[in-house]
Formats: C-alpha cells, structure tokens, sequence
C-alpha cells in the first residue's frame, strides 16, 4: 500500500463555546519519508492555530510534570 495524501485537523478551544479548526492536506511526492511529512503538516497546522505558542496549564491537583511541548 502506498500513501500518496496525509491530512491533519486540530480544533483550538477559544472559550466560551467557541473553537476554531483547521485542517491541511498534503501530498506525499515519492522518495519523500512519511513520518517526516506527517510531522511537518501537524508543525503547521499547530503553527497556525498557535503562533505565539499554546498556553499550558496543569490541572489543580495534578503534579507539574507534563510534556511541554504538546500543543493540545
């Protein structure tokens, strides 16, 4: 089986009942690394929807040892 188009979607919850979504599909040309691909479209998709970086809160109770780097 060859992949020829990956999708990315992520919804960013604005508040008050809101989100925004945003979706990109990408083809994958031959010889191109998959993984690679899939990690590039969710850096732009995350890019989009966070461009001054997502604001991580710990939950109450919770201890402060979480990943970062997770956009969601």
């Amino acid at each position: 089986m060859q992949i020829q188009t990956i999708t990315y979607k992520q919804i960013k919850n604005l508040g008050n009942y809101q989100s925004a979504t945003l979706e990109a599909t990408a083809i994958v040309n031959e010889g191109e690394d998959l993984c690679e691909c899939v990690e590039a479209l969710k850096k732009f998709v995350i890019d989009q929807l966070y461009p001054e970086g997502p604001i991580l809160t710990p939950i109450a109770g919770e201890d402060d040892d979480f990943d970062d780097d997770v956009p969601y």
